[in-house]
């Protein structure tokens, strides 16, 4: 499709779909809105507006009042297309949104579509245990890291007596005597 059509298209045909495209997977409105009004600046009523108004598309989001300066960390494909690859600024924000209502419709929490580039610090004592019969071992981690960063690895910066480990924390999809959660951090 020719980009400047995309442009052209009125954003209040557009809206519904993204809308439709959520709701059909048991996603809500206000979470479309919500992911819009991350992306973007605009407030729920701004949003309802353009949706009112013959808005194009582009104007939409050339006039974003705030763009979020964590919309970068968004990366992966939308049809084939890798969106940290394309060129075009204002098609790379079109497909920003794509890209977070495609993730809205797969079942991600809100935390994890809403990007944060600050880093968070968590401190504990923890033990290595051993893997019986299997070699390796794991870490019993005071809490269940899913509540906090959703399915699969967690990158993380990890120190253990004193040496720096960079590498991700993932669920071993086990559970440990005493009920919980039995994790395995990859270095």
């Amino acid at each position: 499709m020719n980009i400047e059509k995309v442009y052209q298209m009125e954003f209040g045909k557009i809206y519904p779909l993204l809308v439709n495209k959520a709701t059909k997977k048991g996603r809500r409105q206000d979470e479309v809105n919500t992911v819009i009004t991350w992306l973007t600046g605009y407030k729920t009523q701004d949003i309802e507006s353009a949706v009112e108004q013959s808005i194009s598309y582009g104007e939409f989001f050339r006039n974003a009042p705030k763009p979020n300066p964590d919309r970068m960390l968004i990366k992966g494909t939308v049809c084939g297309v890798r969106v940290e690859e394309i060129q075009e600024p204002l098609m790379r924000e079109i497909r920003y949104l794509d890209k977070l209502v495609d993730e809205l419709t797969k079942g991600k929490p809100m935390h994890v579509i809403l990007r944060n580039s600050e880093k968070k610090t968590y401190q504990f004592q923890a033990v290595i245990e051993p893997v019986p019969d299997k070699g390796g071992a794991y870490v019993r981690f005071p809490y269940d890291i899913r509540k906090e960063f959703g399915k699969g690895r967690v990158k993380a910066e990890i120190t253990f007596d004193g040496k720096p480990y960079c590498g991700s924390i993932v669920n071993m999809g086990v559970k440990n005597p005493d009920g919980s959660i039995c994790y395995i951090i990859g270095i």
